[in-house]
C-alpha cells in the first residue's frame, strides 16, 4: 500500500507541474475548445489538451514500475507493459488527433476499433470469463476478439460521454483508478496498483485545474486515455486468460456513465436523431437546469460513485455473493433517473411522452433531411445572396417563422461560430423551446458553415 501511495504522488507531482505548460501552448491557439455549440456552457476558449500530463505520468509511472520490478517471462502475475503502452498512446493520439482536427464519429469509431485490434494481438485479451468464486466459467473461444474489442472501445466512450461537465469525467476517473488499484492490491499485483494510483495522482492534479470553473478541458484525447486504462487495468488485474470480478467491478462502479450513455443513445434513437450526436440533456445537464450550482452537482455524482466504487469492490470481497445488492442498486438508480429526470412514474406517463416523441419522430427526421439538402446547396451555390433564401425556404418548411410573423411567438437562441447567437422565431403552439432548439440545432453545422463562408446580409 506504501507503494501504491508513491506512485499517486509521483503522478500527482508530474500532472501539476506540467499542465501549466498546457496553458502557455493554447495561448497560440492550438488545441482550444471554442463556446461554439448551444450545450458548451464556458464563455470564452479552453485548452482540451489536459490530456497530455496524464499521459506523460502514466509514461514515467511505467517506467519506474517497469525498473523497481523487472518482467520476470516465467511469472504468472507479471505484467506485460508493451499492450498497455501501445493501446495508451494510440488512444489519445487518437483523441488529440480529433481535438486539433475533428475527424467526425465514424472516422473515430474506425480508428477505435484498429487501436483496440492492435491491444488485442498484443495479447490483452478476455479468454474466458468466470464469475467470481469461479462458480462457473465460459470459453469465449472465436467470441475472445469481439468481446475483448467491444470492452476496450466501450469504456473509453462512456468516459468521453460524460466529459461534457466540469470536473466529472476526471473525478469518476480518479474514483475508477483507486477502485481499480484496491482490486490490484487485493489480487497481489503490485505493479498494476502502482500504475492505477499513478492515474489516479495525475487525475486528482488535473481537478486541480479542471474544478469549477474548469481552466483545462480533457478533450476527447484524455477521454479516451482515461477510458482505455480503465479497460486495461480491469483486465491486467485479472488473473491471466480468466477476467469476470474486475470487469465486474468496472461496470457497477460505472453505473452512473453507463445509464447515462444507455438513456442517451435511447433518447436520440427514439426521437430519430443520430445516436452519436450530441446534446445538453444529460443528467448533469438537467440537474443544472434545475438550478444546483456545479459543485453540489460535482458531490453528488461523486457520493453516487463512490457508492457504486464501494458495492464493486464488495463483489470481489464477498466471492460474488453481494452481486444482486449491486445489481439491484443500479435498477434503483435507473427507476430514479426517469421519474426525475423524465417524469415517467407510471405506464400512463411512459404512454403519453411516447406518443409525443414519436410524433414528433417525423419532424425530427424531416429537419435533418433539410439540413442534409442545404449541405450540398452550400456547395453548389456560388453566393451568399444565391444560398440564403434556400436556407430561409428550408427553416420555413420545418416550421419556423420570421419575427412578429405568430401571435404566441417565442425566440429560440443558437450558439455557434460567432460572438452573437443565432436567432430564430417560432409558433410556442406548435412545439415548446427544447424541441424548437433541438430542430434548430440540425441547422447549426451549415448555418455555421455558410457564415463562415458568405456573411449574412
Amino acid at each position: 500500500m506504501i507503494r501504491a501511495c508513491w506512485f499517486f504522488v509521483l503522478g500527482w507531482i508530474v500532472s501539476v507541474f506540467f499542465i501549466p505548460w498546457m496553458f502557455k501552448v493554447s495561448r497560440r491557439g492550438i488545441g482550444l475548445d471554442d463556446p461554439n455549440e448551444t450545450r458548451k456552457r464556458q464563455e470564452v476558449p479552453v485548452s482540451r489538451l489536459g490530456g497530455l500530463p496524464i499521459v506523460l505520468a502514466l509514461l514515467v509511472g511505467m517506467a519506474i514500475n517497469w525498473w523497481t520490478a523487472p518482467i520476470a517471462l516465467d511469472s504468472k502475475a507479471a505484467v506485460d507493459w508493451a499492450p498497455l503502452l501501445v493501446g495508451s498512446l494510440l488512444m489519445y493520439g487518437l483523441g488529440l488527433w480529433d481535438d486539433l482536427k475533428p475527424l467526425g464519429a465514424k472516422k473515430k469509431l474506425v480508428g477505435q476499433i484498429i487501436a483496440a485490434s492492435v491491444v488485442y494481438y498484443m495479447g490483452l485479451t478476455i479468454d474466458r470469463i468466470t464469475y467470481p468464486g469461479a462458480r462457473w466459467s465460459v470459453e469465449l473461444g472465436q467470441m475472445s476478439f469481439f468481446v475483448t474489442v467491444f470492452w476496450l472501445i466501450a469504456v473509453p466512450n462512456l468516459v468521453n460521454l460524460i466529459d461534457g461537465f466540469d470536473g466529472l469525467a476526471g473525478g469518476i476517473g480518479l474514483l475508477m483508478s483507486m477502485t481499480l488499484g484496491l482490486v490490484a492490491i487485493h489480487n497481489a499485483q503490485l505493479e498494476v496498483a502502482g500504475y492505477a494510483f499513478t492515474m489516479a495522482g495525475a487525475l486528482l492534479g488535473f481537478l486541480v485545474f479542471n474544478f469549477p470553473p474548469a481552466k483545462i478541458y480533457l478533450g476527447d484525447g484524455g477521454a479516451y486515455l482515461i477510458g482505455f486504462t480503465i479497460a486495461a487495468l480491469s483486465l491486467s488485474s485479472s488473473n491471466k486468460a480468466s477476467v469476470a470480478a474486475p470487469m465486474l467491478v468496472t461496470v457497477i462502479a460505472l453505473g452512473i456513465p453507463i445509464l447515462d450513455t444507455t438513456f442517451a443513445l435511447l433518447r436520440r434513437a427514439l426521437r430519430g436523431y443520430p445516436i452519436f450526436g450530441a446534446d445538453d440533456e444529460h443528467f448533469h445537464h438537467r440537474l443544472e437546469h434545475l438550478g444546483l450550482t456545479k459543485e453540489r452537482i460535482l458531490f453528488t455524482f461523486y457520493a453516487i460513485a463512490v457508492v457504486f466504487s464501494l458495492l464493486g469492490l464488495s463483489v470481489i470481497w464477498s466471492q460474488g455473493r453481494s452481486l444482486p445488492v449491486a445489481i439491484s442498486a443500479v435498477f434503483v438508480l435507473a427507476l430514479f433517473a426517469l421519474r426525475f429526470f423524465h417524469q415517467i412514474g407510471t405506464w400512463e406517463d411512459l404512454r403519453r411522452k411516447a406518443d409525443r416523441v414519436f410524433g414528433r419522430r417525423r419532424e425530427v427526421r424531416y429537419a435533418l433531411l433539410q439540413a442534409q439538402l442545404l449541405e450540398l446547396e452550400l456547395d453548389r451555390c456560388r453566393s451568399g445572396d444565391e444560398f440564403w433564401p434556400i436556407f430561409d425556404t428550408a427553416l420555413r418548411r420545418v416550421g419556423f417563422t420570421q419575427e412578429g410573423e405568430a401571435i404566441d411567438e417565442i425566440k429560440i437562441q443558437i450558439r455557434y461560430n460567432g460572438s452573437s447567437p443565432w436567432t430564430l422565431h417560432a409558433s410556442k403552439a406548435q412545439a415548446n423551446l427544447s424541441e424548437w432548439q433541438r430542430l434548430a440545432e440540425c441547422f447549426r453545422p451549415v448555418y455555421a458553415r455558410a457564415k463562415a463562408k458568405w456573411t449574412k446580409t
